[in-house]
């Protein structure tokens, strides 16, 4: 088999997992070529590389190819590489039968379980007050509720319940009902319930997240989590926008000038974006931009921080853009305190993501102390009286001046950057929300 022809047929993430080798979410691992403490060997499925950044490896300055990866990883010469990789091509096919059959079957009672959890939520006035309090319209998105009820009564079955076990629907804790039978315990009970599919659009995994006010039990994903939400984006996807929750993804799919202009991918949290989503993305040939929509806090704040830069050097021609929630908001909690239009209207004015900061990290230390006591003054500024004294200069010798011309646009220039405040209402202080937008300057 020549080079190219393996190049061709063998991918990275084959070799890496014929190794026994996993990459994190970051799509890095600890160096098997030196001894590596914190991963550094970073992998790059676009162009089937890996690149290790440690001084110390052997590797280091080159990106290697799958034959390469083989060659270090087996201590052999080209030689031998060129015949293993030819090797692991031969048997890449070997246990693919089974696992479609088992996939097909899982499909099909997922599929089932679904449709049943649908129906539900018309018979189901807990359903219905909850997704009506988040904003969501259950005859516009496909949602389901469990009560946990689906293997009782006229609808018990030997079969759907070995089914459910199988899959982890139902859990069998070792306890007795009081009939003597077996007690299961229901997965995802009092839970609404969306479908993740598959790239053929087929239901490959269940989430769950529940009813209850229980701050440490909400959210539930079936075992061998499978599928993405709403599902895979189309092909032709030009756009897409990455929302933090389920749920958010849901809320912004019935807004039709948002689903009508944008595909739109649920992450499972801020820690989770999956192979699964990185693959996805990694197929849309025609896709020119991704749009962060993640909350308007700290942990959504450093998601984005960990993964815009990730993209970009992934996809140096990509546009990486992001979304400013405000503090403490996300996309559900905007639509349920204001009118539909402020979706819009904040995806309409997105900015394009500044990597500034995570080039060069040793002046980023700096540059945030300079820039938070600039913001500092200025929060000082605003409590003082709107007059002349007010307007000088803070303490600090920061050279800057506030601009307290229009009262709901607060401007000021320091050393640093330019800030502006927008949406500053004296009136209600009670309510405090702005939008703080800092512009570095040249």
């Amino acid at each position: 088999m020549e080079i190219p022809e393996i190049k061709n047929r063998l991918t990275l993430s084959e070799v890496i997992k014929y190794y026994g080798l996993k990459a994190d979410k970051q799509n890095r691992l600890k160096c098997p070529f030196h001894d590596d403490k914190t991963p550094s060997l970073q992998l790059y499925y676009k162009t089937q590389t890996a690149f290790c950044f440690s001084t110390n490896c052997t590797t280091h300055g080159k990106a290697i190819d799958v034959i390469d990866f083989i060659l270090y990883y087996e201590k052999c010469s080209k030689h031998e590489a060129i015949k293993k990789a030819a090797a692991i091509i031969g048997g890449e096919n070997k246990t693919e039968a089974p696992t479609k059959n088992n996939n097909t079957e899982r499909t099909m009672f997922l599929d089932r379980m679904f449709t049943y959890f649908k129906n539900a939520i018309h018979n189901s006035p807990p359903a219905k007050e909850y997704l009506q309090k988040r904003c969501l319209d259950f005859k516009q998105i496909e949602v389901g509720y469990n009560a946990g009820q689906f293997h009782h009564g006229t609808r018990k079955d030997e079969t759907l319940i070995k089914e459910c076990l199988e899959y982890g629907l139902l859990l069998d804790l070792g306890m007795k009902a009081r009939t003597g039978d077996i007690a299961y315990k229901p997965f995802g009970k009092w839970c609404i319930c969306f479908a993740l599919r598959n790239k053929e659009s087929n239901i490959t995994g269940l989430y769950f997240r529940s009813t209850l006010n229980d701050k440490e039990q909400r959210h539930f994903y079936m075992k061998d989590r499978q599928g993405l939400y709403p599902g895979y984006p189309k092909a032709e996807t030009k756009k897409l926008i990455l929302t933090e929750s389920i749920i958010d993804a849901a809320t912004l799919l019935q807004q039709e000038t948002i689903k009508n202009n944008y595909e739109i991918l649920s992450l499972f949290g801020t820690n989770g974006l999956t192979d699964e989503h990185q693959k996805a993305i990694k197929d849309l040939q025609a896709l020119e931009e991704i749009i962060f929509f993640l909350n308007g806090d700290e942990a959504g704040i450093k998601a984005v921080a960990k993964y815009a830069p990730m993209f970009k050097a992934e996809y140096p021609n990509l546009k990486i853009t992001n979304v400013a929630v405000p503090q403490n908001e996300d996309v559900n909690s905007l639509l349920q305190g204001h009118s539909p239009e402020v979706l819009t209207h904040l995806i309409d004015t997105r900015k394009e993501y500044d990597f500034i900061f995570s080039s060069k990290p040793t002046e980023n230390k700096k540059e945030e102390a300079k820039l938070f006591i600039e913001a500092e003054s200025i929060a000082n500024a605003i409590t003082e009286p709107t007059t002349a004294e007010a307007a000088s200069p803070p303490s600090g010798d920061l050279g800057g001046c506030l601009n307290t011309n229009n009262p709901y646009n607060l401007k000021y220039q320091g050393n640093e950057a330019q800030y502006q405040i927008k949406g500053f209402r004296v009136e209600q202080m009670d309510s405090l929300k702005i939008t703080l937008q800092i512009q570095i300057n040249d």
